[in-house]
């Protein structure tokens, strides 16, 4: 019996895309509502069933159109990709609207810690300091990102394995 085995890349460039794209527009009515630098329990877990709904139905959707068939490998790599995708077009959006669409959002955030009123050019580098560390969480939250996705497709692949019969 042949073994025919699907490419992966569809569904990585599909679902990274879609849940890149939700992202942008989560970010979007963030930034609407001026829930830009809130903190709410409600967002955390939204933005937390965003990744793992998505990732988890793309493995499906691959095993689904496998045969029924996926490997722990092919899940990873699936998740991974997901996430990868997603995260690069999420980080972009969040550089894209401090930078260019409501740069004012960074003191917001900047604000949010404590309220230092600039008096000299001791506090302005203080501040100009913060916008670089505020460059440095965003990297950070790529990172966490890209390893809470892996972590996902683990346990998806974990759950949804099933490997080809050697002696078919």
């Amino acid at each position: 019996m042949e073994e025919t085995t699907i490419s992966t890349k569809k569904y990585i460039l599909t679902y990274g895309l879609i849940l890149g794209v939700i992202w942008v527009i989560h970010g979007f009515f963030r930034h609407i509502t001026d829930n830009r630098a809130t903190s709410n329990w409600a967002f955390y877990i939204f933005e937390l069933s965003l990744p793992i709904s998505i990732i988890v139905y793309g493995v499906y959707r691959y095993k689904s159109n496998n045969s029924g068939f996926l490997t722990l490998w092919q899940a990873l790599k699936i998740g991974f990709g997901i996430a990868l995708i997603s995260t690069t077009i999420q980080t972009a959006w969040d550089i894209f609207l401090v930078k260019i669409i409501s740069p004012e959002t960074i003191q917001e955030i900047i604000n949010l810690t404590d309220q230092p009123t600039p008096k000299d050019s001791q506090e302005q580098n203080k501040i100009l300091s913060k916008e670089n560390n505020y460059l440095f969480n965003v990297s950070f939250g790529f990172i966490v990102n890209l390893v809470l996705g892996f972590i996902i497709s683990l346990f998806a692949g974990a759950i949804m394995q099933k490997n080809r019969d050697p002696f078919d």
